[in-house]
C-alpha cells in the first residue's frame, strides 16, 4: 500500500491542478462573454436605472480628461 501512494501521488497533485487551470480558463472565456456591448435600448434603460438609484448624480461625475496626455520630452543635445 505503501508503494501504491509513494508512486501515484505526483499524479494525483499534477491531474488536480490541471483540472483547477481548466476550470480557471472556462470562468475566464465564460466571463468574457456575458461582458459583450450592449445594444443602445439596453444602454440607456442601464443608465436610467442607475441614475434611478442614486448611483450617478451631478455632484458625482468629474470633467473629462483626456486618456492620454501627450507628454513631450526634451530633446538630448550631442556632445
Amino acid at each position: 500500500m505503501k508503494k501504491t501512494i509513494l508512486v501515484y501521488w505526483p499524479l494525483a497533485v499534477v491531474v488536480t491542478l490541471a483540472a483547477a487551470a481548466y476550470l480557471h480558463i472556462c470562468g475566464d472565456v465564460a466571463s468574457r462573454a456575458s461582458q459583450a456591448p450592449l445594444a443602445a435600448d439596453q444602454l440607456t434603460a442601464e443608465l436610467a436605472r442607475a441614475v434611478s438609484y442614486g448611483m450617478i448624480d451631478d455632484a458625482s461625475a468629474l470633467p473629462a480628461k483626456p486618456l492620454r496626455a501627450v507628454v513631450t520630452m526634451p530633446s538630448a543635445q550631442a556632445s
